[in-house]
C-alpha cells in the first residue's frame, strides 16, 4: 500500500471511524493527528452543525 493509504487507513482505525469519518469524508493528512487528539467529528470539521451535516430537520414533526 501507498504511505498515504496507509495513514488514512491508520487514521480511521485509530478514532476516525468513531469521529463519523470514513473513506470518503477524510481531512487534509496534516490535520489527522490533531483531529484524533482533539476528538474533532466529521462535521466540526467541515464547519456545519450535526444536524446540518446528516440533513436532519429540527422542525420536522411541530405543528406551531
Amino acid at each position: 500500500m501507498g504511505i498515504i493509504k496507509d495513514k488514512a487507513i491508520d487514521f480511521l482505525n485509530s478514532g476516525g471511524y468513531d469521529l463519523d469519518y470514513d473513506e470518503w469524508n477524510l481531512p487534509k493528512l496534516d490535520d489527522m493527528d490533531v483531529i484524533l487528539e482533539n476528538n474533532v467529528h466529521v462535521w466540526e470539521y467541515r464547519g456545519v452543525t450535526e444536524e446540518e451535516w446528516y440533513g436532519i430537520d429540527q422542525t420536522e414533526g411541530r405543528t406551531d
